[in-house]
């Protein structure tokens, strides 16, 4: 196996940002004004992401416990607001997959999610698919990052690491992962694949 491994986030990198319709449609489903029903979203989002099972991520959310038919629908459309996949980077790791790279994924993810994308046929060909609500730890926190490293069997420096959020890029950084941060544009794919394969640069 190659010594260089590409470990790469999910959410706006493999995917792109939620759409404002996905979202509206979980505040309308929610029965809450959108920007409530935002801030409440992301406010308690780290411990499903932790693992916390949704019936109390979204009773949190909700402020009163959902029904099973309404739970139900707000799994199905938090789940459905992440699959629109980014064509670019798509199209990057398919360059980095020919030149002989294992791909790897390293997303903070409640379990929901993480099974959709399991099942997900543009990410079958992950080398590893390594979840937040499975390891139990989230990025920024280092351990995550340390735990990546024992699953993929691989020195921090053989890692090249792709995240959009800028505190995840650092962490990353500091324990010595070939960082590099994610902004949207073609120029900041170029020069990922650059670090993974040499011949390019």
């Amino acid at each position: 196996m190659p010594s260089t491994q590409l470990l790469i986030d999910f959410g706006e990198v493999v995917s792109v940002a939620q759409p404002a319709a996905d979202v509206a449609a979980m505040a309308a489903a929610a029965g809450m004004p959108l920007i409530e029903f935002t801030a409440r979203y992301w406010a308690h989002r780290p411990g499903y992401d932790r693992g916390r099972r949704a019936r109390d991520y979204w009773r949190d959310v909700l402020g009163a416990g959902p029904g099973a038919v309404l739970l139900h629908r707000l799994v199905e459309l938090d789940v459905a607001s992440w699959l629109h996949l980014n064509p670019d980077t798509l199209r990057m790791l398919e360059v980095v997959r020919a030149a002989g790279v294992p791909v790897s994924l390293l997303s903070n993810a409640p379990r929901e999610l993480a099974r959709e994308l399991d099942r997900h046929p543009a990410l079958r060909s992950f080398a590893r698919r390594l979840f937040s609500a499975d390891l139990g730890l989230t990025k920024p926190d280092p351990a995550a990052f340390t735990a990546a490293l024992g699953v993929l069997g691989a020195h921090p420096g053989d890692v090249v690491f792709v995240d959009d959020r800028a505190e995840n890029v650092a962490v990353a950084a500091e324990l010595g992962l070939r960082a590099r941060r994610f902004t949207g544009t073609p120029e900041s794919l170029a020069l990922v694949a650059d670090a993974l394969i040499p011949a390019r640069v």
